[in-house]
C-alpha cells in the first residue's frame, strides 16, 4: 500500500460469477474473521484491480484450405477462450506474451497464414455516484501516444452534475509527451466530439496514471452486476502486458474481436496483390467506448483494413477528430 497502513491485512477474492464479491458477502467474511484476528489487526476486504487485455484479431486464411471463414473463427475462438482461462493469465504477476498469443492465433488451422492483433489495457472505475470525489486508475504498462492532438484514452459514457448529455474521458498530450490533460466531450457523430469541460485531470503516460479531479458523477452507461462503471481504455507501449503488483491480469474475451480476411495473395486468387486487404498495425477508430444503443444513435463507425491497390488508402476512422468547444456549469 501506498503509503503503508499498518495493522490492516488486506484480502482480496476472486469469485467464480463475476469480477466483484458483493457488499453482504464482505461483510459476513469479515464478521467470521474477526473471531480470528490477533489484537489490533483489522481485515479489510477489498476488490480485486483488475488489469483487461483486449486483444483485436485480424486473421487471415487461405479460403482454398477451408470449407468457409465461420468454421476457421469458431476454432479461433475456442483457442483464444483457452488461453484466456490458462495459467498464463488470471494470476497476479501475469504477463500476456504477445508472440506466444499470435501463434495460438497462427496454429489454430492450417489455413490461418498471418494475423495482425492490436492490443488495448483496460480498467474499470466505480464511481461514487451523486457525490464529489476524486479518482486515481493506474494500469502499470506505459501508455502509447498515437496522435499528439489528443483521444489516446477513451472511455464509455457517463452523466455528471449539471451536464444533460452523455459524456466521454480523453486526454490532450502536453509537448514532451510524458503527460497530458484529462477533457471531456459529449459525441453526436465520429468525428465531430464537443469539448465540455477541459482540465478535469491528468495522464501519466510514462507511469500509465490516470487522476480525475473531484467531480460528481451522477450516472453510467454500463453496469457489471448491477454495479456502475467507467471503462477506461488506451494502447500500451508495449504489446507485451504486465500484472504490476497488485494488478490482476485478464484477457477480456467479451471485448475482444476476431475478424477473418481472405488471404486472395496466398491463395493464388490474386498473386499481384492489387486486391489484398491489408491491416493497420496500430489502433485507429473510434473515439469513444460505446454501448451498443449508443452506437445506433450516432455515425460513430470504423476499420482498420484497406484495398492495398485502392486509390484511396486513407482507413475510415484514421482521420483527426475535430472537436469544438462549449461552455458548461461544471
Amino acid at each position: 500500500m501506498n503509503p503503508p497502513k499498518y495493522g490492516k491485512v488486506f484480502i482480496t477474492i476472486k469469485p467464480f460469477y463475476g469480477p466483484y464479491v458483493p457488499d453482504s458477502i464482505k461483510n459476513n467474511l469479515n464478521t467470521m474473521l474477526r473471531k480470528y484476528s490477533v489484537a489490533g489487526i483489522v481485515t479489510e476486504i477489498l476488490d480485486l484491480k483488475y488489469l483487461y487485455v483486449e486483444a483485436h484479431i485480424n486473421a487471415y486464411y487461405n479460403p482454398s484450405l477451408a470449407s468457409n471463414s465461420d468454421a476457421v473463427k469458431a476454432v479461433v475462438s475456442n483457442n483464444v477462450n483457452s488461453y484466456a482461462d490458462s495459467s498464463e493469465m488470471n494470476r497476479y504477476g501475469a504477463k500476456f506474451k504477445y508472440s506466444k498469443f499470435q501463434a495460438v492465433v497462427d496454429n489454430s488451422n492450417d489455413s490461418i497464414t498471418s494475423n495482425i492483433t492490436k492490443i488495448e489495457i483496460r480498467r474499470n472505475l466505480k464511481p461514487l455516484l451523486n457525490q464529489n470525489a476524486e479518482y486515481e486508475l493506474c494500469f502499470g504498462n506505459a501508455f502509447y501516444i498515437k496522435n499528439n492532438n489528443g483521444y489516446n484514452i477513451k472511455s464509455s459514457g457517463f452523466n455528471i452534475f449539471g451536464i444533460a448529455d452523455t459524456v466521454y474521458l480523453s486526454d490532450s498530450p502536453i509537448q514532451g509527451g510524458k503527460t497530458g490533460t484529462l477533457f471531456l466531450f459529449t459525441l453526436s457523430a465520429r468525428n465531430n466530439p464537443t469539448i465540455v469541460s477541459s482540465n478535469v485531470g491528468t495522464v501519466d503516460y510514462e507511469r500509465a496514471e490516470v487522476l480525475i479531479k473531484p467531480i460528481n458523477i451522477t450516472g453510467t452507461s454500463k453496469q457489471v452486476q448491477n454495479i456502475p462503471i467507467i471503462e477506461i481504455s488506451g494502447c500500451p507501449q508495449s504489446n507485451d502486458v504486465i500484472g504490476l503488483q497488485d494488478l490482476y491480469l485478464q484477457l477480456d474475451i467479451n471485448n475482444s474481436t476476431i475478424d477473418m480476411i481472405a488471404d486472395n495473395v496466398t491463395s493464388g486468387d490474386n498473386t499481384s496483390g492489387t486486391l489484398y486487404t491489408a491491416t493497420s498495425s496500430y489502433m485507429v477508430g473510434d473515439i469513444a467506448r460505446l454501448t451498443e444503443s449508443e452506437k445506433t444513435n450516432t455515425s460513430l463507425l470504423s476499420s482498420d483494413t484497406y484495398v492495398v491497390g485502392s486509390s484511396n488508402l486513407e482507413l475510415l476512422g484514421d482521420s483527426n477528430p475535430t472537436p469544438t468547444s462549449s461552455t458548461s456549469g461544471y
